[in-house]
């Protein structure tokens, strides 16, 4: 784990996953919050300029009237995963689904024509979700992995995607957006159980 003021950065899922487990969080949680960034895309990552990037995210919100950094976690191209905002802390992320929510930002634009995501970001976005379903008790499912362009941006109601919404996580997230869960599915079936069994000694956890 590497750190720069208030910003963690860990260099994979496993790292991510031993911190967290040692880490209280007392608020509950319900939901997780899928984004991209859109801006910073795929050509502002320069593969070590992790900090830089989010500490101008944070200057970004700032700017549109935020207390801090929107997001609870980024995630990066090369697969490595930032803390921002506190995991104990309600996010800025969607309207109507911050209270319970745990905000994550996926760096690049993810919209039809925009970056091709890279195989250890998509490694590494699966096993986030998966790891903080973990955390927080949650079964992987369209109520508890939430995208920003279901929620109506005036209102935050829920309306799967009707209304004045956003692209967010872009309409090339995973290709077919449905992958997610199943990939997640098949995460905690195969590769996570092989995982825990392999480092449950050093994470503490308890058999799945």
């Amino acid at each position: 784990m590497r750190k720069q003021g208030k910003f963690l950065l860990f260099d994979n899922t496993v790292e991510f996953a031993s911190w967290l487990d040692g880490t209280i969080v007392s608020r509950r949680v319900v939901l997780v919050q899928n984004h991209h960034t859109f801006q910073p895309d795929y050509a502002a990552f320069r593969g070590n300029n992790h900090f830089a990037l989010m500490q101008s995210m944070e200057n970004a919100h700032l700017e549109r009237g935020f207390a801090e950094i929107a997001q609870n976690l980024s995630t990066f191209p090369d697969g490595t995963i930032a803390v921002g905002r506190s995991i104990d802390k309600i996010p800025a992320g969607i309207k109507g689904a911050n209270t319970g929510g745990i905000c994550i930002e996926h760096t690049g634009n993810f919209d039809a024509g925009g970056d091709t995501m890279s195989a250890p970001h998509r490694e590494a976005i699966v096993q986030l979700n998966a790891v903080l379903c973990r955390k927080f008790g949650l079964s992987p499912n369209t109520n508890t992995i939430v995208y920003h362009h279901w929620y109506d941006l005036n209102t935050g109601e829920r309306t799967n995607g009707t209304g004045t919404t956003k692209t967010c996580p872009g309409t090339a997230f995973f290709g077919d957006r449905s992958i997610l869960y199943y990939l997640l599915i098949q995460f905690f079936q195969t590769i996570f159980i092989e995982t825990v069994n392999m480092i449950k000694g050093l994470l503490k956890l308890v058999d799945v």
